[in-house]
C-alpha cells in the first residue's frame, strides 16, 4: 500500500494516522479533513482516506491487510436518469451506465462520495471500520471492529457507541461456553398406548444411543447434552417428538448432529418394531427442532449478554441526556416490539449481526434467528444498567465439513482479534450493545431523525 503514497501525500497520511491514534480525528471525518485541512480535491480524498484508515488499523492491531484490498478508485458517483427522473449511485468501477428501470443512458452528475461510511477496502463487499471495543467478563480483550454494512451510517453509530462504552469502563460480557445444535425425530402412532410404549422403549435405549451418536461426532467434539420429548395430536394420529440436543465448544455442529440423528433413526425404528410397537410414520421432524425458527424455543447457537453500568452523574454530564428520558425510550421501543407480537426485539442487532457475519464470511450468512436480541434498561443503586441479550449467536470460526472459509473472512477475524467462537460471540454482543446504546442516546436527546 505504501507504494501508492509518496512524498507530500505520505506526510499527510502519517499526520492523519497520528491524529486518529490520539483521538483528535474521528475516522468518519478523514475525507472532510483531507479536503479542509490539506486542500485535497474530491474524489482523490476518498482514496487517501481509505489508505489512512487501513494503515491506522494495521498500526493499532499489528495485523496487516493482504486480501481486503483497496480498489484503485474507492468511491461512487451519482447519475441521473432523465426519463425516469431517478438518481442512481454507482460504484465508480461499474461500467454499465444504463438505468435499471428503463435501460436508457444515465447522465453523470460528477458528484462523488465514499463507497460506505468508514470504508477500509474490499473488492466485492465494502468493509467499514467501526472502532474498537473493550470487553471484560467471560472474555477480556479489546476487539477492532470490521463490518460489511450498507450505505447508511451504521458503522459510525457503532464507532461512537464503542467510544462511549470504553470511556465508561468497557462492556461486561457473559457468553455460554458451548453452542447448541438440535435435530428431531418425529413419529406418528395410531393409539396413545403405542405412543406411550414407544417413548418408554426410546428412553431405555438412550444411554446406548447417545454413546453411539457421540462416536459419530468425535471429530468436532460434540456431545449429547439432553433429549427432550413432546406430544401432539392430529386427525392423523398421536405424534411423538424426540429432540436430540448436542453441544459444541468451537463448531456450529449442525451437520454433525444431523448425521448422528440420521444414523440412530434406523436403530430406534428397529428397537420399536422388535418390541412390537408399530408406527404410522417415522421422519426427521425439522419443524419441531427450533432450528432457524423465530421462537423462544430456538436452540441453535449460543447465548451472549453484554452489559454497561452508567452512573447517573455521567448521564447528566458526560452523556448530556436525562436518564429518565433514556429509560423511557428503551421501554417505549421494547414494548412497541412486543405489541407487534415479536418474540424478540430486533433493533440495531438486526443490522450489526449481518454486517459482522458478512465481514468474517462465517457460515451461516446471518440467518434471521441469529439476529434476534432483547434490550433492557433499569435503575440499580443509583446507576443505570443497559444491556442486550442475544439468544442465538451462531458461529464456527474454523473450517469444518460445513464449508470452506475464505481468506478474506479469516483476515477480517485476525484484524478484529477473534480466535475462538466464544470471542466471536463476545465481540458481537459488545458491538450490538454499542450500536443500541448510541442509538438510544441520540433518540433520547431528540437529535436523530431531526
Amino acid at each position: 500500500m505504501t507504494e501508492d503514497i509518496r512524498g507530500e501525500e505520505n506526510r499527510v497520511v502519517q499526520e492523519c494516522i497520528q491524529r486518529l491514534k490520539e483521538g483528535q480525528l474521528a475516522p468518519w471525518k478523514v475525507e472532510d479533513d483531507l479536503k479542509s485541512t490539506y486542500g485535497m480535491e474530491i474524489p482523490e480524498n476518498f482514496r487517501i482516506a481509505t489508505i489512512c484508515r487501513q494503515l491506522f488499523i494495521q498500526a493499532i492491531t499489528g495485523e496487516h491487510f493482504h486480501y481486503i484490498g483497496i480498489p484503485e478508485k474507492p468511491y461512487k458517483e451519482r447519475y441521473h436518469c432523465v426519463k425516469d427522473d431517478l438518481i442512481l449511485e454507482l460504484d465508480i468501477r461499474d461500467e454499465n451506465h444504463t438505468c435499471n428501470l428503463c435501460a436508457s443512458r444515465l447522465k453523470p452528475l460528477k458528484q462523488y462520495a465514499p463507497l460506505v461510511a468508514n470504508y477500509v477496502g474490499g473488492q466485492e463487499d465494502y468493509f467499514s471500520y467501526a472502532g474498537q471495543v473493550v470487553v471484560k467478563g467471560d472474555v477480556q480483550k479489546t476487539f477492532t471492529n470490521l463490518l460489511v454494512y450498507g450505505t447508511g451510517l451504521g458503522p459510525i453509530g457503532v464507532t461512537r457507541g464503542c467510544f462511549l462504552i470504553n470511556k465508561l469502563g468497557g462492556a461486561n460480557v457473559r457468553v455460554e461456553d458451548s453452542a447448541r445444535a438440535v435435530r428431531c425425530l418425529g413419529f406418528v402412532f395410531s393409539t396413545e398406548e403405542s405412543r406411550q410404549k414407544a417413548q418408554a422403549v426410546i428412553e431405555a435405549f438412550l444411554p446406548e444411543a447417545t454413546d453411539k451418536m457421540q462416536d459419530k461426532m468425535l471429530e468436532f467434539g460434540g456431545r449429547i447434552s439432553s433429549v427432550d420429548f413432546d406430544h401432539a395430536e392430529t386427525q392423523r394420529g398421536f405424534i411423538l417428538y424426540v429432540d436430540f440436543v448436542a453441544e459444541f465448544k468451537h463448531f456450529r455442529g449442525h451437520g454433525d448432529i444431523s448425521s448422528a440423528v440420521g444414523f440412530i433413526k434406523q436403530e430406534v425404528e428397529e428397537k420399536l418394531l422388535s418390541q412390537g410397537v408399530r408406527y404410522e410414520l417415522s421422519v426427521i421432524a425439522q419443524g419441531h427442532d427450533g432450528d432457524l425458527k423465530p421462537s423462544h424455543r430456538n436452540k441453535r447457537g449460543r447465548k451472549a449478554l453484554a452489559q454497561l453500568r452508567i452512573p447517573v452523574a455521567d448521564f447528566e454530564g458526560f452523556l448530556k441526556v436525562d436518564p429518565e428520558k433514556f429509560l423511557s425510550f428503551v421501554e417505549v421501543d421494547d414494548l412497541g416490539s412486543q405489541r407487534l407480537g415479536c418474540p424478540f426485539y430486533s433493533g440495531m442487532g438486526g443490522e450489526i449481526l449481518p454486517a459482522i457475519y458478512k465481514a468474517t464470511k462465517v457460515n451461516p450468512r446471518s440467518p434471521l434467528v441469529s439476529c434476534f436480541q432483547n434490550i433492557y434498561a433499569e435503575k440499580d443503586k443509583g446507576d443505570v444498567i443497559f444491556r442486550v441479550e442475544l439468544p442465538n449467536i451462531e458461529v464456527g470460526v474454523v473450517s469444518s465439513r460445513e464449508g470452506l472459509m475464505s481468506p478474506i473472512g479469516r483476515e477480517a477475524m485476525r484484524v478484529m482479534g477473534i480466535h475462538t467462537a466464544k470471542e466471536f460471540a463476545a465481540s458481537v454482543a459488545a458491538q450490538v450493545l454499542a450500536g443500541e446504546f448510541n442509538l438510544a442516546l441520540e433518540i433520547s436527546r431528540e437529535k436523530l431523525y431531526n
